[in-house]
């Protein structure tokens, strides 16, 4: 049923193209050969009387040396075809055996020597009449096989007939009229007795059928290019070939799909006519169905919740791990820098020991008494003018916390004072709304001030216990400096020892973690 339909659909004029494209393009190419094999000039004396006794074929030759053998037997098997008005317009009032007939008396080209029909059975050495003859048994016999196929009527057949023996007598007078080549035996016994007459005529004979070969050279040539074309044109054939099996591949498989369509709507179709019935199975089916499918919903939801747990505490556990391994990055790199720092502190304490070390044995060794108490009073000296200053020092800062403490106790005062006339007068309900709001206003900014002022005191006071540490930080460094002995530095190198120790611990620890993280 989607096949009739199918077909009753009008084509389009692309794919018409498309399916007679070739079977256009074989009768173009033959249409052409055809016209070739009548255009080419014809020989003549007696090359023509030879190879009218060595041709063989019932096809004419430029089409056979374009043609490949199964092309040839094709054609042959097919003979009626060559008669078609559409393949041979300028011959279409001729039968087969008389286009036959023609092949056989003209066409003397160098293919009808080497290719021959696949339907004749004579040998090149047969006359004129037996090739003809042999050629109308050939083409007999492809037209009653054409006719076991097809619907044509044998009085074709009967006409044949007639127009081969027509053609065969018109053929046989013109191979009469040829005269023909002396045998090789008969040019060497008639050259002992020859006259010089009959040797001149020989040399023209030679010369005749030099420019004969010379000719049939041209011929070859021409036969060659032609030969080329139809290889060519039989390429695009099989191209062309290929894209309709391609085509015919694509539309097998939309009619695949429009058969599967046309089955879904003929059962659509047979289930209308009880249509209560089936819409109440389908509602079943799909009751059925939607069971089914939540029972299937939760006994995936029973397999799938320990995969989640399993997948969650993984997960956890990586991100564990992920987070321990930066904190042992963190802690290596900050031993790292440690380590380094110390290092550094070592290098420039081993250098200060060599520079004193230098120092120590640059001074004099023979030193008197009176250079010991001269330094000891310098010592004393040096003390007595520091306590002089520290003494100074403290007067000062006495003083300065007398001011201190006089100006906060008189600023507290006119803070209080202040505060309080600025809080009556936002109070007072006697006064301007304008007025009253801003005395209002001026309140909330001296609150402001006072909390700005507080910050800055713990700012300045911040500031200077930062300073007094500093200068703690910095005597300590310089006490260091000045008491640095064999004993610390050999502590150092213990320490230094333990950290290296510890770092490659460290490093090992991580290095095992990385591997056992998948």
């Amino acid at each position: 049923m989607l096949l009739w339909i199918i077909q009753k659909l009008p084509k389009v004029e692309k794919e018409v193209k498309d399916v007679d494209t070739p079977r256009l393009q074989f009768r173009q190419s033959m249409f052409a050969a055809l016209q070739t094999w009548t255009s080419l000039r014809q020989p003549t004396g007696v090359v023509a009387n030879r190879l009218q006794r060595q041709r063989t074929s019932i096809l004419p030759a430029a089409w056979l040396e374009c043609s490949t053998p199964a092309r040839r037997a094709y054609v042959a098997s097919k003979q009626p075809l060559i008669t078609d008005s559409a393949l041979c317009p300028l011959n279409k009032q001729r039968s087969l055996l008389e286009l036959n007939a023609l092949s056989l008396a003209l066409d003397f080209s160098r293919s009808a020597v080497v290719y021959t029909s696949d339907h004749a059975t004579v040998t090149p050495n047969l006359t004129l009449s037996a090739t003809l003859q042999t050629a109308f048994e050939s083409a007999r016999r492809a037209a009653q096989h054409g006719t076991e196929h097809s619907s044509e009527p044998r009085e074709l057949i009967q006409h044949n007939e007639a127009s081969f023996q027509q053609a065969r007598s018109s053929a046989i007078h013109i191979a009469a009229s040829t005269t023909t080549v002396p045998r090789t035996q008969a040019f060497a016994n008639t050259a002992e007795t020859a006259t010089p007459t009959s040797l001149d005529q020989h040399a023209q004979e030679l010369q005749a059928l030099e420019a004969e070969l010379i000719q049939l050279r041209e011929r070859c040539a021409a036969n060659e290019v032609a030969w080329h074309e139809v290889q060519l044109a039989s390429e695009e054939q099989r191209n062309l070939n290929r894209q309709i099996e391609a085509r015919s591949a694509v539309k097998a498989d939309d009619l695949k799909d429009l058969e599967q369509d046309v089955a879904i709507r003929h059962q659509t179709l047979d289930m209308l006519t009880d249509a209560s019935t089936n819409i109440a199975k389908l509602q079943d089916m799909c009751a059925k169905s939607s069971t089914h499918l939540m029972k299937l919903a939760e006994e995936w939801e029973t397999h799938r919740l320990p995969l989640v747990r399993e997948l969650e505490a993984h997960a956890a556990n990586q991100v564990h791990r992920i987070e321990r391994a930066h904190a042992l990055e963190s802690e290596t790199a900050y031993f790292r820098a440690e380590a380094k720092a110390l290092g550094d502190t070592l290098i420039q304490k081993q250098e200060q020991r060599q520079i004193l070390e230098r120092k120590y044995d640059a001074m004099a060794k023979g030193i008197h008494r009176s250079m010991y108490t001269a330094r000891i009073m310098d010592i004393i000296k040096q003390v007595h003018k520091q306590k002089a200053d520290i003494q100074k020092i403290v007067a000062d800062i006495r003083t300065v916390h007398k001011q201190i403490n006089a100006s906060s106790e008189k600023l507290k005062r006119s803070e209080a004072i202040a505060e309080e006339r600025l809080f009556r007068a936002a109070k007072d309900d006697k006064l301007r709304p304008d007025r009253r709001q801003l005395y209002i206003e001026c309140y909330r900014l001296f609150t402001t001030i006072r909390e700005l002022f507080d910050q800055l005191i713990v700012c300045v006071a911040e500031t200077g216990k930062r300073e007094n540490q500093c200068r703690g930080l910095e005597m300590w460094i310089s006490q260091l400096t000045h008491h640095v002995n064999l004993a610390n530095l050999e502590r150092i190198h213990h320490d230094m020892a333990l950290v290296k120790h510890e770092n490659q611990a460290l490093m090992q620890e991580i290095q095992a973690i990385a591997l056992a993280t998948p």
